[in-house]
This record gives C-alpha cells, structure tokens and sequence, in this order.
C-alpha cells in the first residue's frame, strides 16, 4: 500500500509541475547558427493558428506559390541589406512545423536561402535565410549570442 501511495504522490507531483509550467507564446519554426550567433524564426501561436493548411499528400500546390514566396523574401532581404544590389536563390525548401507543445497544429512554411551577387558572382558566406509563411508573412529572425538560448 505504502508503495502505491508514493507512485500516486511522485504522478501528482509531477502533473502539478507540468500544469504550472506556462507554455511560450511562440511556435518555433527554425533555429540557425553560425560560429557565434543563434537566429530562430518564431511567430505566436495565434498567427500559426491562422495559417492557410496544406498537405503535401492532397496533391496540390501550396497555398502561397514558390514564385510569389521568393518575390517576398527577396525584398526582405534588399530592406535588411541594402546595400547588396542583387541576390540569387540557392535553396527553396518546404519545411514542416509540428509537435511544438500541446495546442500547436502542423503546418508548413517556406525556408529560402540567398546568395549575395556582387559584380555577376555569387558569394558564398553569410546568413541569407528568409522564412515565409503560407499568408505571405516574412519572419523576422530573433539573435542571440550562441549559448544565450532563453527559456
């Protein structure tokens, strides 16, 4: 009986932790680094809610066509970097969301990358990533030192 009561003590005690953790107000949707910097792309969870949804295995296009995803980035990318005159795409990828805690849907959205092109060569280096969401919306990256990862 004495070890019954200590499984059911030690279940409850970790369900009341679990319940008093507060959820974060952002679904994660990409983190990238380099050598000293961490970028992570995260939006509310309300504006993930409001996503148009697509699956892959109904066989139809994106909600938001590539050509249109790369017209958006693109010129996010010329604001942030204005003084780059012309970029060229390198990498278009789908990329899924889920499992982000309880009440998170799946969905997807657009992860493009860029290559500076400077005097009709591309250069290599740099953090030239874009994430664009099926209603068009470009997500602004947070960065943070490397180690500096808040809770």
């Amino acid at each position: 009986m004495t070890g019954v009561r200590c499984f059911f003590s030690a279940a409850l005690a970790i369900l009341a932790v679990t319940a008093s953790a507060q959820p974060r107000g952002e679904v994660s949707l990409l983190g990238e680094g380099d050598d000293k910097t961490m970028h992570y792309w995260e939006v509310t969870r309300q504006k993930w809610a409001a996503q148009p949804k697509w699956l892959p295995s109904a066989a139809g296009s994106p909600p938001l066509p590539i050509a249109k995803a790369v017209e958006l980035a693109d010129a996010w990318l010329r604001t942030r970097h204005a003084d780059v005159k012309q970029f060229a795409i390198t990498s278009i990828t789908l990329r899924s969301q889920s499992s982000s805690g309880p009440g998170i849907v799946d969905g997807w959205f657009y992860r493009l990358e860029f290559q500076p092109v400077v005097a009709g060569r591309r250069l290599w280096g740099g953090q030239f990533v874009a994430v664009v969401l099926f209603d068009g919306t470009v997500v602004d990256p947070r960065s943070e030192p490397y180690g500096a990862r808040r809770n």
